[in-house]
């Protein structure tokens, strides 16, 4: 089986994150993951998934992705941030923002969200 892209990895985490899948996203992570969000830097695996799981009472966070560019082992996703009704499934705010991925080994390392 080929191995995927780092664009085609970077899609794989957003819609990981994006429908809640705790197991699809912790098999694309690295050992040594960080995520950096404007709260602070989340390190290593436990850490991180930990992360993942913190949850709005009525909304989910999705990531439609308008452009992924790939660069090496960075991939530059421009999406926009949707907070999502739970029960109605429409789309609450919305706001553009960027991504910065990192892979190393095929497993993502480094996740940087940062505003448009």
């Amino acid at each position: 089986m080929a191995t995927p892209s780092n664009a085609e990895l970077a899609r794989q985490v957003l819609e990981a994150l994006s429908h809640g899948d705790l197991a699809a996203f912790a098999s694309l992570i690295h050992p040594e993951i960080e995520i950096h969000t404007a709260l602070g830097v989340h390190r290593g695996r436990e850490e991180v998934e930990e992360w993942v799981q913190k949850r709005y009472e009525h909304l989910e966070r999705h990531f439609a992705i308008d452009r992924l560019d790939a660069r090496g082992d960075e991939v530059v996703a421009r999406v926009r941030t949707q907070y999502v009704w739970r029960e109605s499934g429409l789309v609450g705010d919305e706001e553009p923002a960027i991504i910065d991925l990192a892979f190393a080994d095929g497993k993502l390392v480094r996740w940087a969200l940062r505003e448009e």
